[in-house]
């Protein structure tokens, strides 16, 4: 009987073998940061930031109430973000 973890490898090695015979060229990427999302360390602490304390009853809600937390947040501090972003 076999391991998972040699069933596993067996599987890896025969999808490696599939996407050479392919000539996919398989690239390695970073493990996950914050870096990587501004989304993450920007745009959902602010729109939580805005929506705190509110009680949202429905989509149309949760919609409506989203779209405006995102206006209000200026512009220059978009840009900023994503200045800082390109320049890590």
């Amino acid at each position: 009987m076999q391991k998972w973890s040699q069933r596993s490898s067996l599987k890896n090695k025969s999808k490696e073998e599939f996407l050479a015979t392919k000539q996919i060229t398989v690239l390695e990427h970073p493990a996950y940061s914050p870096d990587l999302a501004p989304s993450d360390f920007f745009l959902f602490p602010k729109i939580k930031e805005i929506l705190k304390g509110r009680h949202l009853d429905d989509i149309d809600d949760i919609r409506s109430n989203t779209t405006a937390a995102l206006k209000a947040i200026p512009h220059n501090q978009f840009h900023n973000c994503f200045e800082g972003w390109t320049r890590r």
